[in-house]
């Protein structure tokens, strides 16, 4: 409790204080706690709480009531029926909890394993911040773990794979009990971005993962107002030894206002998650037989490479799709120019229907010929489906098309 001030303050006094007793019933709502420190009653209490810090706050960044609330929500839902307890940290963005994540585990001379297509973001993070750090990447079919055998052998510094399932922007699924159980055999750790699918359609730690990451930003907050990440794992020695003392003193913490955005956010996931892949799935197929259309990449398809995997390990095919559509890339501008319904904007996962170039725009910096190996041709567009109705959404693409 506040100490009490029994004698008269003057005006100005008043207005410095900050800290008074508020008598009010229990919030409906997660409360935000926007305050950098937490006050101690008594040098005695200080003493102890600093002494003995788990349970108790002393600063934002090592810990937030909010922030903390709402990581613990994270952690719940990918452990979901896993019957043990996961732990979650909330980031200041996805870009922030995939280097927790890697820096933690990571060290100068060790390397990383992982797939040739990534979120444009996350290559450059590897081969400019990880790499300048002494971290070496390798690239390699994460689907084909025979072929994974003679890399590891060859080169006992890696000690880890990074995996992004379903692939940005070309959807390939890469198959989660394989290259678990093979790292495992290997002794490798295994990190998964799962932003694309969420934990309502996969949950990566039932594959024995050891780090799941997200870009909250996207799919858990879901309105675009939000800019934020999450890194969750069941390893209680990893989170304590590693991950929470890199989290608490690099800074990596989300803020208490944009954690709470997020939980407001996640009350409507599973509604949000099932219209929209409702609409994804329709719209792949116009695509799927129109005649402007070169491909369609949604694992949902039969056709899809990765269909099978998907749905061993999906609950749904997720709300995102890309679509090759015929011509050069002057008659791409043209069609994409012409749609009314859809935003060109460089995110995904929110109630309204985004588009993308990726190969002018997310995956910029990836080299041209690893781009056109893994199919980010210039004819190539991302689109992440929203909740409009899908007869519109059809409609509008009907007429951009034509």
């Amino acid at each position: 409790m506040p100490r009490s001030h029994k004698t008269k303050k003057e005006f100005d006094t008043l207005c410095a204080e900050s800290t008074f007793e508020v008598r009010t019933s229990r919030s409906h709502q997660l409360p935000i706690y926007p305050t950098a420190a937490f006050c101690f009653d008594s040098l005695e209490e200080g003493i102890e709480i600093f002494s003995n810090q788990p349970g108790h706050h002393v600063y934002s960044r090592y810990g937030n009531p909010t922030v903390e609330a709402v990581a613990k929500k994270i952690a719940l839902l990918e452990s979901f029926d896993l019957n043990k307890e996961a732990y979650g940290l909330l980031t200041s963005s996805g870009m922030a909890a995939i280097h927790l994540a890697l820096d933690s585990i990571l060290t100068a001379g060790d390397a990383i394993l992982t797939q040739p297509i990534l979120y444009g973001g996350t290559t450059e993070l590897l081969n400019k911040i990880f790499k300048k750090n002494g971290i070496n990447i390798f690239t390699a079919d994460l689907n084909n773990v025979n072929s994974l055998e003679k890399l590891i052998a060859e080169n006992k510094s890696i000690k880890a794979i990074f995996i992004e399932t379903p692939v940005n922007p070309t959807l390939q699924c890469i198959n989660l009990e394989a290259i678990c159980k093979f790292a495992k055999k290997k002794k490798l750790q295994t990190i998964i971005d799962n932003t694309f699918a969420t934990p309502y359609i996969t949950q990566p730690l039932k594959f024995d993962v050891d780090i799941v990451i997200h870009s909250t930003t996207k799919y858990l907050h879901g309105h675009g107002a939000s800019t934020g990440g999450a890194v969750v794992t069941l390893n209680k020695n990893l989170f304590h030894d590693k991950l929470w003392p890199q989290y608490k003193l690099v800074g990596y913490n989300a803020s208490p206002f944009e954690a709470w955005l997020v939980d407001l956010g996640m009350k409507t996931l599973p509604l949000r998650m099932e219209q929209q892949c409702s609409n994804a799935y329709k719209l792949a197929l116009f695509f799927q037989k129109h005649k402007e259309i070169l491909k369609v990449n949604y694992p949902g398809l039969k056709s899809h490479p990765s269909h099978n995997i998907a749905k061993e390990q999906m609950k749904l095919f997720g709300a995102m799709l890309s679509i090759e559509i015929k011509g050069n890339l002057n008659r791409v501008k043209k069609v994409l120019n012409a749609l009314q319904l859809c935003t060109m904007a460089p995110t995904l996962g929110e109630t309204n229907t985004l588009i993308l170039h990726p190969a002018t725009m997310s995956h910029l910096k990836v080299a041209k010929d690893v781009k056109l190996a893994q199919g980010i041709t210039d004819n190539l567009v991302r689109i992440s489906v929203g909740l409009e109705n899908i007869n519109d959404l059809i409609n509008d693409w009907k007429q951009a098309l034509s």
